[in-house]
């Protein structure tokens, strides 16, 4: 099992979690924070700091996943992981969240980052640009 972290801009980590739920159910070890307009730095700090000390203390491996990449979530949790340990991921969004969560049973405790990078390189490979008119000659 794999912990999860989720902290984006806004009401976007909230959308995530919840579309995540009705398509996957609820999720164990999964936590989600929004940083809003106005909101302070530090204090996302220590929520994503108090919810990866605890999988810590569970000897769990875990991931921080964030939107951005060098932007305020990123930050956050870089401050974190850089003295603790642990793997962000930027670009958060719901394929490469439901890669991680529906696949994280089958971890085998070995080698985190190359399961990341391999659930990182499932969804690229799922994104594409579609010319439907294109497609519908086609068929």
């Amino acid at each position: 099992m794999i912990g999860v972290i989720l902290c984006t801009h806004s009401d976007f980590a909230k959308g995530l979690r919840n579309a995540v739920e009705m398509i996957a159910g609820e999720q164990s070890c999964f936590d989600s924070f929004c940083f809003m307009n106005g909101d302070d730095v530090d204090e996302l700090s220590e929520k994503i700091a108090a919810a990866a000390q605890l999988y810590i203390d569970q000897k769990m491996p875990f991931c921080i996943l964030v939107d951005m990449f060098a932007a305020t979530p990123f930050n956050a949790s870089l401050k974190y992981t850089a003295e603790h340990g642990g793997y962000v991921l930027t670009g958060a969004n719901l394929p490469l969240l439901l890669e991680i969560l529906t696949s994280r049973e089958y971890f085998d405790g070995d080698d985190i980052k190359a399961f990341l990078s391999n659930a990182l390189d499932s969804v690229k490979e799922s994104m594409q640009v579609i010319d439907a008119k294109a497609m519908a000659e086609e068929a």
